[in-house]
């Protein structure tokens, strides 16, 4: 992986190879970036999505290992307990022309990916919500 940054902005260039959430992760970690919003687009092979059960209250996961364009990649940045929070989902288009999306657990990227971060001066937080089971932006 490759970035540069820019002021307020981080332009982010991923390997064959790389994988997003950890790739992204770590730029944030290094950069001490506490709060901001990310946009990118790319392509994978190896996918790990989920879809929320709110009856449950879980993630159901789902793996997909075929090719796949990354049309939106978006997302946010904060913290929980003073720990870096990212919080992505992810549409990919299919060969067939169909979409899938999700809450993003990790891609794998099989040819480049392009990501832009914006960075908000400031930290935002999460508290845990027990009636929805989620972690939410709390001021």
């Amino acid at each position: 992986m490759i970035y540069k940054r820019f002021d307020d902005k981080l332009v982010i260039r991923l390997r064959k190879g790389d994988k997003l959430v950890e790739s992204v992760r770590e730029i944030l970690e290094k950069e001490n970036i506490k709060a901001g919003f990310v946009t990118g687009i790319g392509a994978t092979n190896d996918l790990n999505i989920g879809l929320y059960d709110p009856k449950e209250k879980k993630y159901n996961s789902k793996t997909y290992k075929e090719d796949l364009e990354i049309t939106n990649f978006a997302g946010n940045i904060s913290n929980m307990d003073g720990k870096l929070y990212t919080h992505f989902h992810i549409t990919c288009g299919k060969s067939d022309g169909t979409a899938i999306a999700g809450h993003l657990n990790e891609a794998v990227i099989s040819l480049t990916a392009e990501i832009f971060i914006t960075i908000i001066d400031g930290e935002i937080n999460r508290i845990y919500d027990e009636e929805l089971g989620l972690n939410l932006i709390e001021f």
